[in-house]
């Protein structure tokens, strides 16, 4: 088993890695074409990228992280850091796509205004769109098959490809609206072609924003301490009570929780009889070793109680 995560650990840092450097260079493009080209919807795609790159920098240090024997100052081991990661990670590409959405609503205000608005140049914005739409392409795909090899369970892994994912539809679609803002000139559009490139920035803001919220509302959810879906608390229950009636055992009621790739489980046992602390522990690594193959990773707390804990779950 540990060979195994192992194993799985070392195909996650391989695709951040090869993710960090891939972001890393699409930012400095991003930055350089948006200088070029005037275009703030370049611009946008380029820090996207440079978050992604800093983002990948401690998805590795929290993915190594995870799964880490509890410490003194670390009772419940670094679990809640993948998270944490994830919920911020989700809360910083909110950021940015709200702060495009302003940016290019102050210029399309501009514009209305009477004021001076920048005329586009598209020659860097067709050689950049092309490389970064196949790096994304590339990235997403990479992401999604190392998440696969792991056996879905790495939240890290999983954002990271969400995010691939956007810069790519981000690129395609500002790179293909962008370029198809030359061809409006001589129609009814032709005047509002110079904020061209601002309309478009707020429709993929429109188009992509749900998805790091909807994220983020899970992350958040794992950090209050909600129960882990209902098909996770039920894969436990039968778990927990088929061993409890190998054993002679009563579960009272079962509590679980997920954070990221780990899970906590906390079984309340009445064993109806004197019994040996080793009968536990015996007990709690039977449960361990079972929900280790049916849910991933699981960190299990067996306690002792004649009776249920209030509850209305069971």
């Amino acid at each position: 088993m540990a060979g195994r995560n192992e194993e799985h650990l070392k195909i996650e840092r391989n695709a951040l890695a090869v993710g960090k450097w891939a972001n890393l260079f699409m930012a400095f493009a991003g930055v350089l074409t948006a200088w070029l080209s005037r275009s703030d919807a370049m611009m946008v795609d380029g820090l996207y990228s440079a978050v992604n790159f800093v983002s990948a920098i401690a998805a590795a240090r929290i993915g190594a992280r995870v799964g880490l024997p509890p410490t003194r100052s670390r009772p419940w081991g670094h679990d809640f850091d993948e998270v944490l990661y994830v919920t911020f990670r989700n809360l910083i590409l909110i950021g940015i796509l709200v702060f495009a959405a302003v940016v290019s609503g102050t210029k399309i205000w501009t514009f209305f205004s009477g004021g001076s608005v920048p005329e586009l140049i598209f020659g860097p914005i067709v050689v950049y769109s092309i490389v970064i739409v196949a790096i994304c392409l590339a990235l997403a795909f990479n992401f999604h098959r190392a998440y696969r090899k792991v056996g879905r369970r790495s939240e890290l892994l999983k954002t990271e490809a969400r995010a691939a994912m956007i810069d790519g539809a981000l690129s395609v679609g500002s790179g293909a609206a962008l370029l198809s803002l030359p061809f409006l000139e001589d129609t009814v559009l032709g005047p509002y072609v110079p904020i061209g490139d601002a309309v478009i920035v707020i429709v993929l803001v429109l188009a992509f924003f749900w998805q790091p919220v909807a994220a983020f509302r899970t992350t958040i959810a794992d950090l209050a301490g909600v129960s882990a879906p209902g098909s996770t608390y039920a894969k436990v229950a039968r778990t927990a009570r088929a061993l409890a009636r190998e054993n002679n055992f009563h579960v009272n009621r079962v509590a679980v929780l997920q954070a990221g790739r780990m899970h906590y489980a906390a079984i309340y046992v009445d064993p109806g009889r004197p019994i040996l602390a080793s009968e536990i522990d015996a007990f709690q690594a039977a449960i361990s070793a079972r929900l280790e193959d049916k849910l991933g990773p699981t960190r299990v707390e067996v306690i002792i109680t004649a009776r249920a804990p209030s509850s209305k779950i069971d």
